[in-house]
């Protein structure tokens, strides 16, 4: 219900109340005030007649008090009029059983020295009176009614001017405000307190569209440096991401995705051990490091498929204003082809260097290696040689073949034979190792097996690449102690290199072995059982052939060495 409603439905309440009183106390005085008038005309009628009557009555003429009598009950509001005596006789008496229930009797008494002789009782009728109170009745009603509208206009039109037209100003301004246009003002000239308040909600709605302003101006600002600071969290090289105060992810930029191979839709709201599963967060998280700084901490992470990367890390705490704790910040950074690389460059310099001396030792060892195993030879032909000394000769012309073969070694790892490339088809080269050597597994109880996808061919030297292959895959079967398994696999890199995969189930190999198995005569077999010279020189093919060699292991996992070789169409390219 409105205002206006409500207050026009209590003052007709009001009014209401108010008239009915009022009528109820004009009809009440107005009757009351016919009636005593009545009562004294009664008791003037009365007094007159009982004087008139009074010598008559002591004379006993009664046709004289019943003349008087009649004359005077002609008048019109007279229903009934005797005059009785004290013994309660009556002497005389007009209009007799005329008397209605509600007339108005009046009586006087007739005496003479004191001593009442009897009374002269007039009645009179009470229509006059009820009619002259129904006229009062409705008069009062009209005018009440009247004064009532007149009262209402009046108040509609003060209440409306004075009261509704202020309200629905301010209403309509409040309601302004509410949808959001605070340029508008309230005009009012009331000169009350209606104006005062439509002054303050002016000065309101100016103060807000001043503060609105601001805040606008501010929020768009921020919302600008928020989409630079994502811009550039976005195009950094390194990873980076935010956990919050319970050490979940809340941001992950397009680096870290790509680096862990994990989108950010997929780590929101996990743990950093859920997703890189190894010690990077005990290692370098900051909320694990709050008391650190830590700046390219080297650590490593586990991808979603799987890969091992080693990272770089640095972290910070972030704090409010009050210094509290609101979460952390971390960048990580791939080095895994880094450190890669610096160890193929530290292996490379020297390699160049045992190279060049093995190409010397070579040519001189070979030489005399040679004399020695050719007269070893002419003299076996001699058919006069003792037995003794025919086995002397053939152990002298053994041992020379097998320094001749150290040799030859040699002059493969320092790479002075020449290679004659070809287009060549990786997967034909493997299926032939794998036959050449899967006797040999099965004697072992060693399964080889080959997952070999569709891959371009490549330009090498077939008998190179397979003395490659060949290597890796007997070194893996040798790896395995009593039974076991060798993966052979290939495929193709986002880059449109070809990738040989050679996976056994082995010990797996430590990492300080990892870094010394493809020095020139190194090897972890027994003596006699291999020259140290086979990945050395595989670490030489490959190069020579613009590839990588890298291995993979962790102990008690196996190991799993991978070569990648530019495609046919990449060597044209």
């Amino acid at each position: 219900m409105s205002l206006k409603s409500d207050f026009y439905k209590r003052l007709s309440v009001i009014l209401t109340i108010s008239a009915l009183v009022l009528i109820s106390v004009i009809i009440y005085k107005g009757r009351e005030v016919l009636l005593e008038d009545m009562k004294d005309k009664g008791e003037s009628i009365a007094r007159v007649l009982s004087t008139v009557t009074m010598d008559a009555m002591l004379t006993h003429d009664y046709g004289t008090m019943e003349r008087y009598v009649r004359q005077v009950a002609e008048e019109k509001d007279i229903v009934s009029l005797r005059i009785v005596r004290d013994d309660g006789e009556v002497l005389a008496e007009a209009k007799e059983g005329k008397e209605g229930p509600d007339a108005m009797k009046v009586s006087y008494p007739i005496e003479i020295g004191g001593s009442g002789l009897g009374k002269v009782e007039v009645s009179f009728a009470m229509t006059r009176v009820n009619a002259l109170s129904r006229n009062i009745i409705i008069s009062a009603v009209v005018f009440i009614l009247a004064v009532h509208i007149i009262g209402l206009v009046l108040n509609n039109a003060i209440v409306n001017s004075l009261l509704i037209c202020p309200i629905t100003a301010l209403i309509g301004g409040t309601r302004t405000i509410k949808e959001g246009n605070l340029k508008d003002r309230i005009i009012l000239d009331a000169g009350n307190e209606f104006e005062e308040l439509a002054a303050a909600f002016n000065d309101m709605a100016a103060s807000l569209d001043a503060n609105f302003n601001d805040l606008m101006k501010g929020r768009k600002d921020i919302q600008t440096e928020k989409i630079k600071l994502e811009t550039i969290v976005q195009s950094l090289a390194d990873g980076l991401f935010v956990s919050n105060s319970d050490g979940l992810i809340v941001s992950f930029n397009n680096s870290a995705e790509y680096i862990s191979g994990y989108k950010e839709q997929e780590v929101l709201g996990m743990h950093c051990e859920e997703v890189f599963k190894t010690r990077l967060c005990a290692d370098a998280c900051a909320l694990h490091n709050e008391d650190k700084t830590i700046r390219n901490k080297e650590t490593e992470i586990i991808t979603k498929d799987g890969r091992r990367r080693i990272v770089s890390v640095s972290s910070a705490i972030i704090r409010d204003s009050d210094g509290r704790t609101l979460g952390g910040v971390q960048t990580f950074r791939d080095i895994t082809d880094d450190k890669q690389q610096q160890g193929m460059l530290c292996q490379a310099e020297k390699l160049a260097a045992i190279g060049q001396m093995s190409a010397g030792l070579a040519h001189e060892i070979n030489n005399p290696l040679g004399n020695v195993l050719g007269y070893a030879r002419l003299l076996l032909k001699d058919n006069s040689l003792s037995n003794v000394q025919r086995e002397k000769l053939e152990i002298i012309a053994e041992q020379a073949r097998k320094g001749s073969s150290v040799v030859q070694g040699l002059l493969d790892f320092s790479r002075q034979s020449i290679s004659i490339r070809e287009s060549v088809s990786l997967n034909a080269i493997i299926e032939n190792v794998v036959r050449l050597l899967s006797p040999q597994a099965q004697k072992s109880g060693i399964g080889i097996e080959q997952e070999l996808a569709d891959i371009p061919y490549i330009q090498a030297d077939p008998r190179q690449i397979e003395q490659v292959i060949f290597n890796l895959v007997l070194n893996a079967m040798q790896a395995i102690d009593t039974s076991g398994a060798v993966r052979v696999t290939t495929g193709q890199t986002a880059s449109g290199n070809v990738e040989i995969r050679v996976k056994d189930t082995g010990p797996g190999i430590t990492e300080e072995l990892q870094c010394k198995i493809f020095d020139p005569f190194y090897t972890t077999k027994p003596v006699g059982k291999g020259t140290g010279l086979g990945l050395s020189i595989c670490l030489g093919i490959i190069r020579d052939h613009n590839g990588t060699i890298n291995v993979e292991s962790r102990i008690g996992e196996g190991a799993t060495f991978i070569v990648r070789l530019p495609s046919e169409k990449e060597n044209h390219g």
